[in-house]
């Protein structure tokens, strides 16, 4: 019954679903009942008085029942007006006239000729006229509840549940989408206004029918879709039914659909129209329900009715199992190992019992999401916007983390439910299972909490987690409670500091963090057996820490001119250690001091390895250093990460001063002495022994030569520079000579505008330099190729590699003289020769930006721009000190005026292998000293010496021949500045002599 006066009447069915046709009651006007609104129909809410009741009238008389009915009139849309009766023939109760009668329907006006020959219409005027003198229905002077307030979305789904959740409710059937999934009025009950309505979705729980749904405007059904819509449609079609919520899903709701001749889920079991979803059996609320619905499919499948024709019993296995790929995962696979690392919520890597390391990703839960900002958020907080880090900026990801954190170390076992193949966006295919540490399910726990959310899968039969319904179960006590990701309250905020690389933010952390004799921290990634990275919850800061007092070998790496370096023996052994002892592990550290980039440098203290003693060895020792370590504080149950590893042979003790201050400084010793008595480690090995011998005499003699006490770091390349100056003075102690040598430097003043990065192949500082005599030159060639907006554009202009061209500077739209230094497909990389900086032009700009030199003397004159290196200077090896180098170099020379002399030719710096260029020495005003007046000949800084004493550079080796030019009281100068650095223990310096990395 589509209103009052709109019946939809069905033939009876032969071999299928039978055709339908609408009737509409003629002469008389119902109103319109209110329906859901569209986008095509806004206005679909709105009811007219009365139009409910006459449709429920309608309804209650004629729906399941048999009619008869005559046609009147036929328009050629196809819609049909005539009479309904109740029964088999005219003889039964008219429709039309029991509406007019009971108030609910108006008679429509007919003129005088048609109305006077009209028996029915002429019956209906006097039904009309009495109902008017009785008052009843719409012609009551004082009606009630005419028209419904029809709730069609439910604001709160998940607070209507627990508000429901138990309670029989009353309901009409309205559309049946397939045969699970069904639109349900709710009729008021007891506790509700008596005009309130709610129009829901409802899927029938515990079972899956053929889905119907339409592409491009048709109707597509899968098999057997159609008949169990129909097999609905017959049963409950606007059929009071009694309704039980038990979930919800968005604003489609489940539960279960009782009515006085049984349950409809049953019903379609039983007929093979449906199918038991398993993981959904348990939100059933009917008692006993869930083996009744086993059963009822149970027999549809012996029957092979329906979904089930082709289905075949499984067959008892009497052959040898076919023997699998160990190393092909299949769902129901199993593993048993320790947590070793766990992701950001979603996975976890385990170590099994084969000793492999496999990563699994937790079956049917999602993680928590990224807020999407506003606009006005997002414009509000960008100047503060820093580095994106999900693990602190997406809500309840931390919490999610820290959930999973908790089962690292434990044992669990892993089965293997699907495996997710490989999309756009995943590099590998997954592998997601049901973890179980003991009875408890991991997933279960992150749901429980409300700290994932379970996967609403569309198809019944898609793979999902083995404990799917625990899952629905545990998120929906969690929406219940409101906890986590439920929850109304605006999600906690980790503004975590994150300190690493930032000298500037570690230099005002650190006395805070000296402070304390001990925090709790959790290492958050492992780089190598040393190197690790903190992160501080009572700091709320995330730092590089370094291991004090120990060095360990070094894991292969990248180089920048793209070769592998091989990793150091025992590297991989000790960083294996260390990750398996620390990785996402409660430890304590103690912070020392920082390096020249920020890392901290500290002790870590870590729970004991299994089979060893967990009293540290700083409480083992005696006297002194005991009283230190437990004035530190030191914990019983945690051991000293420095200790541990150079009793497994896995680092070395580093003996500079702040180590043998340290209160772990006899322990190190004592650690060390053990391993190399057991030949443990690196102790095993003769080749390192006898190199170790062998550094430990060349520090003896260099020591007692010299006086000096710089540690216990020894170095081939220190050996040799600290005889320099004695060669140098023995050799050539004539002082005419040096002051001859002194008088051949020439100062010439000079512009620094460029510094190089020190690349693959470098070892010296080099820097492009313009002579002040020549600025006039340079004036002149600015001003011919920037008059009269010269050179002009030559459009498809692609100079080639070498070739000499203008170029426009991006900076102040300028042109200047460039070579051509490197081409590609999407650009082409420039050097102005005038003053040594680099560009990158794309092609698509290469018209605009680059052009022929003019002919005539541009092309003639040489480059004003010179490259020098800084003599007698070499950068130290590692590729951050030399980055942090050259930026102290930029600072001090770059864009400035200073006094250049030459020293030597074109001869290479050490071992480096790009081209040689000239040594100059480099000075710069010192205005301090000045006064802000003018600079005197005694008041200019030498920028090598500023750069040794500073600790950021070390003296080149030279060779004996080059000696001889070299002034003797600049060299002396230098290793003086050196010297004092290396006794300081700045920067390069901060563990001792490092140059035995440089293999001299």
């Amino acid at each position: 019954v589509l209103s009052g006066d709109s019946i939809v009447i069905r033939d009876r069915p032969v071999d299928g679903p039978p055709p339908e046709r609408t009737i509409v009651l003629s002469n008389i006007s119902c109103g319109r009942v209110a329906r859901r609104p569209t986008p095509n129909n806004p206005s679909g809410g709105i009811e007219d008085p009365f139009a409910w009741q006459a449709r429920e009238f309608v309804r209650s008389r004629l729906v399941g029942k048999e009619v008869c009915y005559t046609v009147d009139t036929e328009l050629p849309t196809g819609r049909k007006y005539g009479c309904v009766y109740l029964g088999k023939s005219t003889a039964g109760e008219n429709i039309a006239r029991s509406l007019v009668e009971a108030g609910l329907a108006e008679v429509r006006r007919l003129n005088a000729a048609l109305a006077e020959k009209n028996q029915q219409y002429q019956e209906l005027l006097a039904a009309e006229e009495t109902a008017k003198s009785a008052g009843k229905g719409k012609w009551s002077p004082e009606p009630i509840g005419a028209v419904r307030e029809v709730i069609w979305n439910v604001e709160d789904p998940r607070a209507f549940i627990d508000t429901h959740k138990g309670q029989r409710i009353p309901g009409v059937v309205e559309y049946v989408r397939d045969g699970s999934s069904l639109q349900v009025t709710l009729l008021p009950g007891p506790s509700t206004p008596p005009h309130l309505y709610y129009n829901v979705m409802l899927s029938l729980s515990g079972i899956k029918a053929p889905t119907i749904r339409f592409e491009d405007g048709k109707q597509v059904a899968e098999p057997f879709g159609l008949d169990a819509q129909f097999f609905v449609e017959s049963r409950l079609l606007q059929r009071e039914v009694v309704i039980l919520f038990e979930s919800c899903n968005n604003q489609t709701f489940i539960g279960s659909v009782l009515h006085p001749n049984g349950n409809i889920a049953e019903v379609l079991l039983r007929e093979g129209l449906a199918k038991c979803v398993e993981w959904n059996l348990n939100l059933v609320s009917v008692p006993g329900a869930s083996d009744v619905y086993r059963a009822a499919e149970r027999m549809a499948k012996e029957k092979r009715l329906r979904l089930w024709r082709d289905y075949q019993p499984p067959m008892v296995q009497l052959e040898a199992p076919e023997v699998r790929d160990p190393n092909r995962l299949a769902p129901g696979t199993t593993f048993v190992g320790n947590v070793v690392e766990v992701g950001n919520g979603d996975n976890i890597s385990i170590k099994c019992s084969d000793g492999t390391v496999r990563r699994f990703f937790l079956s049917s839960i999602r993680l928590p999401r990224p807020s999407v900002p506003s606009k006005d958020e997002e414009e509000s907080s960008a100047p503060q916007r820093t580095r994106y880090r999900p693990l602190y900026d997406v809500p309840y990801m931390f919490e999610a983390r820290e959930q999973l954190r908790a089962f690292v170390g434990k044992s669990v076992t892993a089965q293997v439910d699907y495996i997710q193949p490989k999309t756009a966006t995943t590099v590998d295919e997954r592998v997601c299972c049901t973890v179980r540490c003991g009875s408890t399910n991991i997933s279960e726990s992150l749901v429980s909490k409300g700290l994932a959310t379970v996967i609403r899968y569309r198809n019944a039969n898609d793979a999902r987690s083995s404990a799917y319904t625990d899952l629905l179960n545990a998120e929906e006590q969690a929406q219940t409670k409101g906890l986590g990701l439920h929850s109304k309250s605006d999600p906690p905020v980790h503004r975590v500091a994150d300190l690493t690389g930032n000298l500037a933010k570690s230099r005002q952390f650190l006395p805070f963090l000296k402070r304390t004799p001990r925090f709790n921290a959790v290492v958050e990634f492992v780089v190598h057996a040393s190197r690790m990275r903190v992160f501080l919850p009572s700091e709320t800061c995330l730092v590089t820490l370094l291991l004090s007092g120990i060095q360990c070998p070094r894991r292969g790496r990248s180089k920048p001119d793209g070769t592998d370096e091989p990793d150091m023996p025992f590297s991989i052994e000790g960083y294996s250690l260390v990750r398996e002892l620390c990785m996402q592990r409660n430890v304590e550290v103690t912070i020392e001091t920082i390096d020249r980039v920020g890392n901290f440098v500290g002790w870590m203290f870590v729970d004991a390895p299994p089979n060893e003693s967990s009293e540290t060895d700083a409480l083992k020792s005696t006297g002194k250093k005991k009283k230190k370590a437990m004035e530190a504080g030191i914990s019983k149950t945690k051991t000293n990460l420095s200790v541990l590893l150079v009793s497994r042979g896995l680092a070395t003790v580093h003996h500079a001063p702040a180590t043998e201050a340290s209160p772990y400084y006899h322990d190190l010793v004592r650690a060390e002495d053990t391993a190399k008595a057991g030949r443990i480690g690196l102790w095993s090995s003769e080749e390192f022994v006898k190199q170790w011998e062998a550094e430990i005499n060349s520090f003896t003699d260099s020591a007692n030569a010299d006086g000096a006490d710089d540690g216990r770091i020894l170095s081939g390349v220190s050996g040799y520079l600290d005889d320099l100056s004695a060669l140098s003075l023995n050799g050539h102690s004539d002082d005419q000579m040096d002051d001859h040598a002194t008088n051949k430097i020439k100062w010439k003043p000079a512009q620094i505008t460029g510094v190089s990065n020190p690349g693959a192949g470098s070892e010296g500082l080099r820097f492009f330099a313009q002579h002040s005599a020549d600025s006039g030159t340079i004036v002149q060639i600015s001003h011919s190729l920037n008059a009269k907006q010269s050179p002009p554009p030559v459009p498809g202009y692609q100079p080639k590699k070498g070739e000499l061209c203008a170029a426009c500077f991006s900076v102040d739209n300028c042109w200047y003289r460039a070579r051509v230094i490197r081409c590609s497909p999407k650009s082409i990389t420039v050097m102005f020769i005038d003053f040594g900086n680099e560009e990158t032009v794309d092609l698509a700009d290469a018209a605009f930006r680059l052009s022929p030199l003019p002919p005539g003397p541009l092309v003639n004159i040489p480059p004003q721009a010179h490259e020098y290196r800084l003599a007698f200077i070499q950068l130290p090896p590692d590729s951050t000190d030399r980055a942090f180098a050259e930026r102290a170099f930029a600072e001090h020379v770059e864009n400035k005026e200073v006094l250049l002399a030459d020293q030597f030719g074109a001869v290479p710096c050490a071992n480096e292998t790009m081209k040689p260029v000239p040594g100059v020495a480099l000075k710069i005003p010192n205005t301090a000293a000045a006064g802000g007046s003018s600079v005197s000949a005694s008041s200019w800084i030498d920028v090598a010496q500023r750069l040794l004493e500073e600790g950021l550079v070390c003296v080149e080796p030279m060779r004996p021949d080059l000696l001889k030019q070299v002034s003797r009281a600049t060299l002396s100068g230098y290793l003086e500045a050196q010297a004092k650095a290396k006794k300081q223990r700045k920067n390069v310096w901060r563990y001792g002599d490092f140059r035995v990395d440089l293999g001299a």
